[in-house]
């Protein structure tokens, strides 16, 4: 599949933002640790910006960014309460959002290659030239860095 439309490749950058806020704003109330506490809220600030900036770019286009959908935000809940019915330990709820953070790098990661022509490389693209480019490669960035941010708390 190949994306050639910068409106879906915004999409993509919005959905998984907003599916990672979503997922830290249904894991707060389990969090004993402010440590850990403290992290998560400054990884929900990094997708809420994130979010903004794909909405800000799609409305320039004179698009609106879709919304997750009621079936996506029940089976995150669902996903969520299974994990955690047993396990609230922090160990157990940053291994977790590693395993978020790693899945919306690799949907990013497909969605920016797929982006393009045949013939255009996106991961050799000059961002300036695309800011949802440029958009992508920083929420990738970020989700790399909320890992190695979260790796200290498993054991």
């Amino acid at each position: 599949m190949e994306i050639n439309n910068e409106c879906e490749l915004l999409q993509e950058i919005y959905r998984g933002a907003k599916m990672g806020d979503e997922s830290i704003r249904l894991m707060l109330p389990k969090v004993d640790n402010a440590r850990f506490r403290s992290d998560l809220q400054t990884q929900s600030r990094q997708y809420q910006t994130i979010a903004s900036n794909a909405e800000q770019q799609m409305k320039g286009m004179g698009q609106c960014p879709r919304e997750l959908t009621g079936k996506e935000q029940t089976m995150l809940w669902m996903s969520l309460q299974g994990s955690t019915l047993c396990n609230k330990e922090t160990s157990h709820l940053a291994e977790m959002m590693i395993q978020g953070s790693n899945m919306g790098i690799i949907s990013l990661t497909k969605v920016l290659n797929t982006f393009g022509t045949s013939t255009q490389n996106p991961a050799q693209a000059d961002p300036a030239q695309n800011q949802a480019i440029g958009l992508a490669r920083s929420a990738i960035q970020d989700e790399e860095n909320n890992i190695n941010r979260l790796k200290v708390y498993l054991q």
